[in-house]
């Protein structure tokens, strides 16, 4: 019986455990289209997806720490710019935003850019955090915020 007590006993901690040190996406998260690179306190995204010079259609997938939210895909042709959208920025402090762009035709050129220009999580923080990749058919990048 004594054993019985412990397996559930450790069942429930483990539990509790993981529940403690589950992600959520952040409250308001969410992508709009933009016309460029944004300002201070801005998540920008730039994708493009060419090929033989021509325009082609894609989609573009954005996930925190990768997980799936509502509205984290558009669709959009040759290149466009997107701006991450939240209520509230020090809520993605020790987030990853993942951006995947894929084009409809696997042989398209396509490139992805993901800036964060000089948002401020403390009080006088200057930041500058980029990526950006390239590939044949899709391309990925990643934000890590601190």
């Amino acid at each position: 019986m004594a054993k019985k007590k412990v397996t559930v006993v450790s069942a429930l901690a483990a539990t509790a455990l993981l529940a403690g040190c589950a992600q959520t996406i952040v409250p308001g998260m969410g992508i709009e289209a933009t016309d460029g690179w944004g300002g201070r306190d801005d998540i920008t995204i730039e994708v493009t997806a060419e090929h033989n010079g021509a325009e082609v259609p894609a989609t573009i997938t954005v996930y925190q720490d990768q997980m799936n939210f509502d509205g984290n895909q558009a669709e959009f042709e040759g290149k466009a710019f997107y701006k991450l959208t939240y209520d509230n920025l020090a809520d993605l402090s020790d987030s990853q935003i993942r951006v995947s762009v894929t084009a409809e035709d696997p042989e398209a050129e396509v490139f992805c850019a993901i800036k964060g220009t000089g948002y401020a999580l403390e009080e006088g923080d200057h930041v500058n955090h980029a990526n950006e990749a390239d590939g044949t058919g899709s391309a990925t990048c990643v934000l890590n915020i601190d």
